[in-house]
């Protein structure tokens, strides 16, 4: 697996754990639970993209993309 992919994985299973957390507090921070929402979203999508880009077997397009768009680097 790539190790990219790998660390994006267990950031958004990170983030959903905290959301988990949240949610079972007391009293729930709901603008907290939103923004951890938000970035697992972000990270869902950075997640698909690498998962398609690699399925159609075009690696550098994706090096060029990370590299421009979201701030990635790639070796």
């Amino acid at each position: 697996m790539n190790p990219l992919l790998k660390a994006l994985r267990s950031r958004h299973a990170i983030l959903q754990n905290k959301i988990d957390r949240e949610q079972r507090a007391l009293q729930p921070d709901t603008l907290r639970i939103m923004s951890l929402k938000k970035t697992k979203l972000r990270l869902r999508e950075q997640i698909e993209f690498l998962e398609r880009a690699y399925q159609t077997g075009n690696p550098d397009t994706v090096r060029q993309v990370l590299r421009n768009r979201s701030g990635f680097s790639m070796p």
